[in-house]
């Protein structure tokens, strides 16, 4: 199942951001999206593989 992850940030806390979900999430991860906002703030969403599975 895959979960995302919303973040915010400025623009000179993203490189930070994605390196920290890059090590976090490693072989999980699955996109990182960047969307930038009216203000100039940014929205990261991270989107990775849980290793969680629902009971059937």
């Amino acid at each position: 199942m895959e979960l995302t992850v919303k973040k915010k940030a400025f623009l000179e806390n993203l490189p930070e951001l994605v390196e920290k979900a890059v090590s976090e999430y490693g072989i999980r991860l699955r996109r990182i999206v960047i969307e930038e906002d009216e203000k100039g703030c940014y929205t990261v969403l991270i989107t990775y593989e849980s290793s969680f599975k629902p009971p059937q």
